[in-house]
């Protein structure tokens, strides 16, 4: 009668299987398994058939709690073998949590949330005018279409898109041009280089002067910014353009804003709102 041997060793989905014939290997997650044996020089790979769902398998579902939570809470649910305590328990666990980090990322956020609330004063043409008005100038009209703050701009263009900035916020624009000249014009001006104007904003008795509008680069006349920044160099008699002007502000201030086209005069100026907390 032959002698027989075999002793084996488990370290959870792990095991080393030892026979008379030498070790052997297998592995198994979720009812499916592996077994790897030499024989000499030919090895041998073996799958056992399912027979178990994986969160019938407790150490899964709370790995996978772990390390992917909304899995791992299926699982445990589904699990006929935790009791009920422990699955309410570890899912409220989680999704304080969850909300938690979701609340501690919003705080560490480094853009302070603005808003631009509408004003709108009886015009004066000769003087200031409101969002969607015409500022009528020597060789313009300029209409400022809309205006609104973010903390990113995506203009469609990966190289040309403006990313957040700590304690920065994008004050945009929407600005038709109109030359009403007859001949060809610039709505902008070198002092020393090139701007399509100043915001101003008044807080508290101070005035706070932005005097450069975002260059957005590149030679405009073959890129694919247009719509953004001063894309044309100029515009023939009659002819209109329309463009995203985009100016940095300190996401602290607040105040009335103002923007004086360097097309108009010093006195003129378009009236954009009131910077809130």
């Amino acid at each position: 009668m032959g002698l027989y041997f075999r002793k084996s060793f488990g370290i959870g989905p792990f095991r080393i299987n030892m026979s008379k014939s030498g070790l052997s290997y297998s592995f198994g997650i979720g009812g499916v398994g592996v077994n790897i044996s030499n024989r000499g020089s030919r090895r041998k790979v073996s799958y056992a058939g399912i027979q178990s769902k994986w969160y019938d398998k407790t150490w899964i579902v709370i790995l996978l709690c772990i390390i992917f939570f909304p899995v791992g809470i299926y699982g445990l649910w589904k699990n006929e073998s935790i009791p009920m305590i422990w699955k309410i328990g570890i899912t409220l666990l989680i999704s304080l949590i969850a909300l938690t980090q979701i609340g501690k990322d919003k705080v560490d956020s480094p853009i302070v949330e603005k808003s631009l609330s509408k004003t709108f004063l009886p015009s004066d043409p000769g003087k200031f005018v409101n969002i969607g008005e015409v500022l009528k100038t020597d060789h313009f009209e300029v209409t400022v279409n809309s205006v609104k703050i973010e903390d990113s701009v995506n203009t469609g263009d990966e190289f040309r898109n403006l990313d957040p900035i700590k304690g920065k916020l994008y004050l945009i624009i929407n600005t038709s041009f109109k030359n009403i000249s007859n001949e060809s014009e610039k709505p902008y001006y070198l002092k020393p280089q090139i701007t399509a104007g100043s915001v101003w904003i008044e807080n508290n008795g101070k005035k706070y002067e932005f005097d450069k509008d975002v260059d957005f680069g590149g030679d405009t006349r073959f890129s694919n910014n247009k719509g953004w920044g001063l894309w044309f160099y100029s515009l023939n008699p009659l002819q209109s353009e329309i463009t995203n002007l985009v100016y940095k502000i300190p996401s602290e201030i607040k105040g009335d804003v103002y923007w004086v086209p360097t097309c108009a005069d010093i006195d003129q100026k378009i009236l954009l709102g009131s910077l809130l907390k």
